[in-house]
Parts: C-alpha cells; sequence; structure tokens
C-alpha cells in the first residue's frame, strides 16, 4: 500500500532514505514508514501518515462498499466509497483507515475509458490517464469523472492496492466485462470466481438437476474468450478456468448438502470439459512444453495450463468412450520428462475415473518407491479424487493395508486420512456416515502416538452444524463418541468439546 501511495519510484527513493537513517538499527513499522514518507513529502502518505498507521494499530479489515451512478446526460460518473470496520474486544468503534483504490472504467465493449475527475485540468488527449489511484481516508466519500461517455463497469483495487473486504455491488454482465476485458489479471480472475460460484451455489441451493447445464451461455462463452485470448498468460487462463473448489463453496453456504454440491461441481466441469473441447485441444498443443524442462515463470504458466486441458480432455475421453485422447494422456505420463507432467496425466485419469488410471497409477508407485515424498502425493491424489459411487472412500480404506502406508509416520497420515477427511467433501460426508466412523477410529489410532497431528485431523468437523441432515446427525454423534474416550489427549478433548459446545 505504502508503494500504491508514493508510486514505484518514490518507494525506491524511501527505502534508500530507511537504510541511510536504520541500517543496522532494530527498527519499527512506524521508522519505515516515517522514511518513506520522508522522501516523498508531497504524497498521500506523508500528509495521512498518522491515518495510515491505523493500519498497525487496528484490528480486523475493512469492508469496502463501492457504488456508482451514472448521468448520461451531463456524462458525468459518480463513485461513491464507504468503509467500515467491525468491532473487536477494546476496539468497539474503528477509525477510518487511509485505503488506496486504484481504478479503471471499462465500456461495456471492453474499450477502457479516459479518467478525468470533475475540476482537474484538461488531460492530455495523447496520453489519457486510463487508471487512477483513488484514496478512501474517511468513513465515505465521492468522487466524480467527467466526460464519461457511456455507463462504465468500475474495476476496482487493481493490482490489490489494498487488502480489504470489497462489496461492488456488481451484476453478471458487469462482471462478464470484466472477465472478457479486465486488463488487471486478479480483477479478471476474480469476475470469473464470482460468475462460476454464482451459478454453482444457485444450483446447490435450489436443487437443480446435476444433468442440467450449471454454467449459463453466456458465462461459457466468456470463458472461452478468455481461453483463446491471445495476449493474455497461460498462467492467468489456468487460474481463471479452474472453478471454484466444493470447499469455498461450501464456505457461502448457510447449509451444506456436501453430495448435492459434489454434484453439481461436477456437472459443471463435465459441461466446461465438453463445451470448450476444441479449445481444450487447441490449449494443449499450444502450451505443450517440448523443449528442456525451465523453472522459469514462462514455462511454469503453459505446463499448468497444459494439465488444465489434459484434465479437461481425460474428462471427456471417459465421458464419451474416446480412446484417442485417453491414449495420448497416458502416453503422456509415461514420456513426461518433469514431474509437473507426469503428475498432471496421472491425476488427469485418475480424477476421470478411466480405466487406464489403474496401469498409470502402478507404473508410478513403482517408477517413485524409493522417493517418500512422491509417494506422499500418491497417496493424496488418490485420496482427494472426486468420488464417484463411494469408490474413492473405499480405495482410501483399502490403502491403509497399503505396505508403504502407516499412521506412524505424520507425512503419510496426512497424505491419505487427513487428505480425505479435509480436502475431499463428498468422499468424507457419506449419508451412511462410514465416513465419521472412519474418521473417528483413525483419530483415536493417531491420537494414541501424536496428538499433534491428532488435532489436527480432529477439526476435520469442525463445522458440522453447517451440514444438512442426515450429515449433521451422524458427524455429532461421531464427536460425542470419541469425545467420550477416557484417553484422549488434552489437545483433542479442547477441540471436540468446543465442537460440541458451538
Amino acid at each position: 500500500m505504502m508503494q500504491t501511495l508514493v508510486g514505484r519510484d518514490g518507494f525506491a527513493a524511501g527505502l534508500k532514505r530507511y537504510f541511510e537513517r536504520h541500517d543496522g538499527q532494530a527498527v519499527t513499522v512506524d521508522d519505515f514508514a516515517g522514511a518513506i514518507a520522508d522522501a516523498n513529502p508531497d504524497s498521500a502518505l506523508a500528509r495521512l501518515r498518522p491515518e495510515f498507521m491505523r493500519w498497525y494499530s487496528q484490528a480486523g479489515t475493512p469492508r469496502v462498499t463501492a457504488r456508482g451512478r451514472y448521468d448520461a446526460e451531463r456524462r458525468r460518473y459518480t463513485l461513491s466509497l464507504a468503509q467500515s470496520g467491525a468491532p473487536s474486544p477494546g476496539q468497539p468503534l474503528k477509525e477510518p483507515w487511509v485505503i488506496p483504490v486504484t481504478l479503471g472504467l471499462l465500456a461495456r465493449d471492453g474499450h477502457p475509458i479516459a479518467l478525468r475527475p470533475d475540476g482537474a485540468p484538461v488531460p492530455d488527449e495523447a496520453d489519457p490517464a486510463l487508471e487512477r489511484t483513488l484514496v478512501l481516508s474517511s468513513h465515505d466519500a465521492e468522487f466524480v469523472f467527467t466526460d464519461v461517455p457511456s455507463e462504465p463497469v468500475p474495476s476496482l483495487l487493481r493490482g490489490f492496492s489494498a487488502p480489504v473486504i470489497l462489496d461492488d455491488g456488481l451484476g453478471d454482465a458487469d462482471l462478464l466485462v470484466l472477465l472478457a476485458h479486465d486488463p488487471d489479471a486478479f480483477n479478471r480472475w476474480e469476475a470469473g470466481q464470482r460468475l462460476m460460484s454464482r451459478r454453482l451455489l444457485d444450483a446447490a441451493r435450489h436443487g437443480l438437476d446435476a444433468s442440467a447445464h450449471v454454467l449459463d451461455a453466456p458465462l461459457i462463452e466468456a470463458l472461452r474468450g478468455v481461453l483463446r485470448h491471445p495476449r493474455l498468460a497461460p498462467a492467468v487462463k489456468e487460474l481463471t478456468l479452474t472453478l471454484p473448489s466444493q470447499i469455498v463453496l461450501a464456505e457461502q453456504l448457510d447449509e451444506v448438502d456436501p453430495q448435492r454440491l459434489h454434484a453439481v461441481h461436477e456437472a459443471a466441469l463435465d459441461q466446461l470439459a465438453t463445451a470448450l473441447h476444441d479449445d481444450w485441444v487447441g490449449a494443449f498443443e499450444q502450451c505443450a512444453v517440448r523443449e528442456a524442462y525451465a523453472p522459469t515463470a514462462a514455462a511454469a504458466g503453459r505446463r499448468a495450463l497444459a494439465n488444465l486441458a489434459v484434465a479437461m480432455l481425460a474428462r471427456r475421453a471417459a465421458r464419451v468412450g474416446d480412446p484417442v485422447w485417453a491414449g495420448r494422456i497416458y502416453q503422456r505420463f509415461k514420456d513426461a520428462t518433469n514431474m509437473t507432467e507426469r503428475f498432471g496425466a496421472l491425476a488427469a485419469l485418475v480424477h476421470a475415473h478411466h480405466e487406464l488410471a489403474e496401469p498409470a497409477l502402478e507404473r508410478f508407485h513403482a517408477l517413485f518407491a524409493g522417493e517418500p515424498l512422491v509417494l506422499d502425493k500418491w497417496f493424496t491424489l488418490q485420496a482427494t479424487a472426486p468420488e464417484r459411487g463411494g469408490q474413492v472412500f473405499e480405495r482410501a480404506r483399502r490403502l491403509l493395508r497399503h505396505p508403504d502406508f502407516t499412521l506412524k509416520n505424520p507425512n503419510r497420515a496426512r497424505s491419505l486420512v487427513n487428505a480425505l477427511c479435509a480436502a475431499n467433501p463428498a468422499a468424507f460426508h457419506r449419508a451412511d456416515a462410514a465416513g465419521y466412523v472412519f474418521w473417528a477410529e483413525r483419530l483415536l489410532e493417531i491420537d494414541a502416538a501424536n496428538p499433534q497431528l491428532a488435532a489436527r485431523l480432529a477439526r476435520a468437523l469442525d463445522r458440522w452444524r453447517r451440514l444438512a441432515a442426515p450429515y449433521r446427525d451422524g458427524a455429532r454423534e461421531a464427536i460425542a463418541r470419541v469425545a467420550a474416550s477416557p484417553k484422549l489427549s488434552n489437545d483433542v478433548q479442547e477441540i471436540l468439546n468446543r465442537a460440541l459446545e458451538h
């Protein structure tokens, strides 16, 4: 935030001043902020330094509410910003923070709109300002821009200009504009995540048929546009095209039916795999790394997008019985020259529940039998595969008897037991409560030898009250049964008692 308030060059000058003053000394953050401010006496940081330091004296995360009004007749756009902070112990009322809000405006066709603050000098038409940083230092403020040709879509907090909770009130049409056109990579990703979350959560709440189209046509086309975008980095495409996880989605529901949410999530993945099939083929062909492995950001992004494409192609191949792409992916697994590509191909087959997953798993185990950390990944992959008819849960139970598995090794226990219980909701939360029985039995076994590891596993059911029936009742019964054990460690006992109380 300091760099946002003083600019990149100003921050560099401030760093120089800081080292000149304090090199070798024990200093505070106030000294650091003072050096940055003193090197930039005309900046908002220097003018508002006492208020800026509230970031370090006030608890909690500010919430910023943003609403825009467009006056077509006067060609004026007014952005209203307001901030608030939740009460915390010893701080029932929060004073305003200094919040830099980096802003851009986009027309509905995606073109950037020049930002001309009301009352500011006439800008240089040859070099219009397409992005500005507003400073919100009071509870609320209005910022007016003139000569705005059409109702804009605001792109706020570009460059993650402030760590706040943002309520921008944007509708689906606005978010589609940001997803398709926003030059800020994070805001583009955030728009896509919000749109996909809305569709998935609506389907989960209303119990839509999992075979129905969860993602609507405009969203599918916007995601297709991201995948085909000629200038977007592959890493940005991969992140933007990745669905929000079931765990993230569950956090936004008042009552969670894990099986319904899983069915909706799987339906959306199938839809993406089918609707964008030709685009996934193109992404794979473009991003397949054919040269020697290079640990660069660009190469890593290409590998990430290629792996996502492989996962989608494997999913569709398994659904429609396409032997060509399944064979190509298995061959990619065998021929890979680095772990990212090999494991990505293996994960694609396993997550698709393709018949080639079994020989691939056996081959992977044979290749890395002497590598404990790699085998941990092998166990985790199987424990976190999308559940289908109880197959994943049953596989996890069988893996407890695998010669390479032991609860005495913390990493190995986490790789299977914690992975299943904490990272695979559909496999863990079963209507017959078998997942909770599995959790209870493993928790007691682990607690006898490693209470710290057991305490972490115990928290897998922290939020049991938000589960729908019958999962809620089964979870509570399992917690109560373990809590009644006379030999529990203090750590686990405390966690379980707190879960039952709250």
